[in-house]
């Protein structure tokens, strides 16, 4: 084995071709995959809904739709899973071994769980109208812990090479200090960019719509979407935080290359989309409100979250150091603005102003919304693989020195003598 020759990528443009071969397959495979995660989370609890109000037939036809979806997009993201992998593993081979050696458990148990998920996943789309109602929400419920059961494992391997901790072991390796934050903001993040996308695609589904009854059901799905996408939304600054604070805390390379170094200037970026999210939810909020005769509160709330949202984003050199919490704060006041905003648009919905005619204006809201959304989840990815630049694992102490990279494959990349199973 000694006479072969170390690995090194071997695609045009060499080491940048391979990162954007290798980083496109897995945002595509990572986007689908998000969507069916969090398809997989609501239709069953939209079934739910559906059958406790007698029948509901928004309800139903919701969560049918979507565990169609799920069946039509299964196979294709699996398939961009399996050619980044392959890519993965012919460029980075000693990387690629490592790190499956390192979370082979977790990463099996992850991997396995299609062998279950698959039937239940047809079960519960074909047999739709052949199972009894109890036991086809209970098949929809089955089918999504296993789901979420491969992204808790899967998780493992992320947050690994985030913060891999002070030693490497199969307990370290499976729970990295980073790893219950990453996990609530992977999974919070996909509920909600997903169900604003699907608000998006609901304004436009309606406006292409022959029939009333079809418009009438676009105009709840759309409000019912961007309802739940937007109460997700609100929950990311909290996990967002405290994630990056344990990165602070365990691997200062990976905060560095976060906030100072690698993604310093990607962040400008995210909070910019970020403040599209907040203050376009913001006026949907308002425009809505203001019809269903709640709204006289909408205006200078979206005033408040805008102005909060355009402080969170001024430049470093405009915010002197000891005054960063300034920024902290604004977030959290533009938060607390869309919070209030947000309620009373939840209690117009509850007096039924769901299917009310939505004004073109707050249409094309809405698809801003969440396209901008999208993009949001799929760079703030890119911003987080970017703090893994550059890292080591000690091969005498088998400590993490700082981060796995692949650039370290094309070096001589061990791990303790005993340590592979």
């Amino acid at each position: 084995m000694t006479s072969l020759a170390t690995p090194i990528p071997s695609l045009p443009f060499g080491t940048l071709g391979a990162q954007l071969a290798i980083g496109a397959t897995f945002l595509i495979h990572i986007a689908l995959v998000g969507f069916i995660l969090a398809a997989t989370a609501l239709a069953p609890f939209m079934e739910l809904a559906g059958r406790r109000r007698g029948g509901d037939p928004m309800c139903l036809r919701y969560a049918r739709s979507l565990s169609h979806a799920i069946v039509y997009l299964y196979s294709l993201g699996a398939t961009w899973a399996v050619f980044a992998v392959v890519l993965l593993a012919g460029l980075y081979g000693r990387l690629t071994g490592t790190v499956l050696n390192e979370l082979l458990l977790p990463l099996t148990i992850a991997f396995s769980s299609f062998f279950l998920g698959i039937p239940l996943l047809l079960l519960y789309v074909y047999c739709w109208d052949r199972l009894s109602p109890r036991l086809h929400l209970a098949v929809g419920f089955a089918f999504a812990a296993v789901q979420y059961t491969f992204l808790f494992t899967i998780v493992e391997l992320d947050s690994y090479v985030l913060t891999p901790g002070t030693a490497v072991s199969a307990v370290g390796a499976a729970f990295s200090p980073s790893y219950p934050w990453l996990l609530l903001h992977y999974a919070g993040a996909n509920l909600s960019w997903a169900a604003l996308l699907l608000a998006g695609i609901a304004i436009w589904r309606g406006r292409r719509a022959k029939s009333a009854a079809e418009i009438t059901y676009q105009r709840w799905a759309a409000r019912i979407n961007f309802a739940i996408g937007s109460i997700f939304l609100l929950a990311q600054p909290i996990t967002g935080f405290l994630l990056s604070e344990t990165v602070k805390s365990s691997s200062m390379p990976a905060f560095d290359n976060l906030f100072v170094f690698n993604s310093g200037a990607l962040f400008i970026g995210q909070v910019a989309l970020l403040a599209v999210l907040v203050v376009g939810a913001n006026l949907v909020f308002w425009r809505h409100n203001q019809s269903a005769g709640e709204g006289g509160s909408g205006g200078p709330l979206t005033v408040v979250a805008l102005l909060g949202m355009a402080v969170t984003a001024m430049p470093a050199a405009v915010i002197p150091p000891n005054v960063v919490m300034l920024r902290y704060v604004a977030l959290l006041i533009a938060f607390l603005a869309t919070t209030v905003n947000l309620i009373g648009y939840l209690r117009a919905l509850q007096r039924g102003g769901a299917s009310a005619r939505i004004s073109p204006i707050a249409g094309r809201l809405i698809g801003v919304v969440g396209v901008c959304a999208v993009v949001l989840s799929m760079y703030m990815g890119v911003i987080k693989e970017n703090a893994k630049l550059p890292c080591g694992i000690d091969a005498t102490t088998g400590s993490g020195s700082c981060l796995l990279t692949l650039h370290q494959s094309a070096e001589n990349f061990t791990v303790p003598r005993g340590y592979q199973p």
